[in-house]
């Protein structure tokens, strides 16, 4: 399957966003889910300002930033490194985060989406990727991230929000 054929399935908007998918399938070869081992911080200088890498734990589930990217920390000004999902300011955005974590947790597929909207008075209009990780190839302990800010739409009409998601199978 070729970029251009990946990009059309899934509908990705930004290329390195792309690509990071792609480097994910890459490294996952025939199990599935890479390790944190498996990715070469060198391979992703394109996107390595735009990374988030979250810890998982179980019983009860939480999330905690073990980095977070020069870029994302410039635009939310915060850094959620080395602390949980939890301590994240805006309840309201923080929700939403955890779900959509959950989300790739439970079914267990890179998660595609964006979103659009206004929240604690700031424009957040991003496209994201959640990649699962798993030291041994099959339990998720980690979800590596990516997101890429774009041009907001809605923020600019006066609309307030739109997100959107969607599972990748693969």
């Amino acid at each position: 399957m070729t970029s251009a054929d990946v990009s059309d399935r899934f509908g990705f908007r930004d290329p390195a966003i792309l690509r990071t998918f792609e480097y994910w399938l890459e490294k996952r070869g025939q199990r599935r889910f890479p390790a944190r081992a498996d990715l070469d911080p060198l391979d992703l200088r394109y996107v390595i300002g735009d990374v988030c890498i979250i810890d998982v734990a179980r019983d009860p589930r939480r999330f905690s930033y073990r980095l977070v990217g020069t870029r994302i920390v410039q635009r939310d000004g915060y850094d959620m490194t080395g602390k949980s999902l939890d301590c994240l300011p805006d309840a309201e955005y923080r929700e939403a985060i955890r779900a959509t974590f959950a989300k790739a947790c439970d079914r267990g597929f890179p998660i595609l989406g964006s979103r659009d909207q206004v929240i604690d008075d700031r424009i957040r209009a991003y496209e994201f990727l959640i990649l699962p990780l798993a030291a041994n190839g099959s339990d998720i302990d980690m979800l590596f991230t990516v997101q890429r800010y774009l041009p907001s739409v809605l923020a600019a009409a006066g609309m307030t929000a739109q997100i959107q998601s969607r599972t990748l199978e693969v």
